[in-house]
């Protein structure tokens, strides 16, 4: 089956794809960058598929959208192309672009999110997670995810376990691994919390003989990722700490934190974060930091109740947190890890042969 991906250069965006893509057997895929000569272009095209998205279109009037909207390097690799079965995309910006190729390509169509403000009518396939259920009817074209599909294997994380350990020459000790995000709209993480973190991890190396493994993203207040780097760097029970900026022997560092660890904790702010730790295999805890607002907490809450009911994770505060993974450490709780990119492969493959019987 021959894909074609639209990429709108997103590291979220792309791991979704990812996901998806790694795990269709006998695929052939093309993956290409989509730009827009600029914001405006964006959104016209976007508004001109909200109305016409589900009609034909004559071949010259796509070309020209296309060139008029795209940059010359994205519209030169969209022209080129011969033949495709399908074309995957993830995110807004590049849905537009996804149903004019599959016309232009006679291609089915499948998109992961749900594109503003497009939506998912004219696609013949959408992969929504729960945060976008309640909008949608049950309906053939929808493909219900709990998470975000990723490329996140249990079963390569244990391969390469072993054969990191002995790259950072690691005692065979129980390993924590810490995955900070940032600040949004709903929900930040403080020196306070950061200095809070510090304090309990260092109880918990010393009582426990643990190991903790940390990393940060880009959206993690300067002022936090310096206290944590100063701090975590120097204690012998953190042998692993990464920034996004870190120069490491470590190909991924990200997905050498997941190999190693025996549990996970992952700050609530990233959903994307979550959805990978939970298709780990591993122990996850999801840890709420300093909330902005007192109203209601964000969409994701839901989801996150909806795993920890269902045994994918467990939602802790600060305060908890101690006692939350001292109760862990000898546990034999079986775990329910997250299989989202499984299930959204099973439903492209169903749709494909549905309509190679029609």
């Amino acid at each position: 089956m021959k894909i074609v991906v639209l990429s709108d250069k997103k590291p979220g965006h792309f791991k979704q794809s990812l996901g998806i893509i790694q795990n269709i057997p006998d695929c052939d895929s093309e993956w290409i960058d989509i730009a827009f000569k600029s914001k405006w272009r964006d959104n016209l095209l976007r508004a001109f598929m909200c109305m016409f998205g589900g009609i034909p279109l004559p071949t010259s009037l796509i070309h020209a959208l296309l060139r008029r909207c795209l940059d010359t390097s994205s519209y030169n690799s969209l022209y080129h192309l011969e033949e495709a079965d399908l074309v995957l995309s993830t995110g807004s910006s590049v849905a537009s672009v996804n149903l004019l190729l599959g016309k232009l390509l006679n291609a089915k169509t499948v998109t992961c999110l749900r594109p503003s403000p497009l939506g998912i009518r004219h696609f013949n396939l959408a992969i929504l997670p729960m945060l976008y259920w309640k909008k949608q009817r049950n309906r053939p074209t929808i493909c219900q995810t709990i998470g975000i599909p990723n490329p996140i294997s249990e079963e390569v994380l244990n391969f390469e376990r072993s054969i990191l350990q002995n790259i950072l020459k690691l005692k065979h000790q129980k390993r924590i691994g810490l995955l900070i995000g940032g600040t949004d709209k709903h929900e930040t993480i403080s020196l306070a919390d950061a200095r809070e973190l510090y304090n309990s991890c260092k109880r918990l190396a010393t009582s426990h003989c643990l190991q903790f493994l940390l990393t940060t993203s880009r959206r993690t207040p300067p002022e936090v990722t310096r206290f944590l780097m100063s701090n975590f760097e120097k204690e012998k029970w953190c042998p692993l700490f990464i920034t996004p900026d870190t120069v490491s022997e470590i190909n991924d560092p990200y997905q050498a934190i997941l190999a190693l660890s025996d549990i996970l904790i992952v700050s609530a702010d990233s959903f994307s974060m979550v959805c990978e730790a939970a298709s780990s295999g591993r122990n996850v805890f999801v840890l709420a930091f300093t909330h902005k607002t007192t109203h209601r907490l964000p969409k994701r809450y839901n989801t996150y109740h909806y795993m920890e009911e269902n045994g994918v994770l467990t939602l802790i505060k600060m305060e908890e947190l101690q006692d939350a993974i001292t109760g862990s450490i000898d546990s034999d709780t079986s775990i329910n890890r997250l299989q989202d990119a499984d299930k959204a492969v099973t439903a492209i493959l169903e749709m494909m042969k549905a309509f190679n019987k029609d």
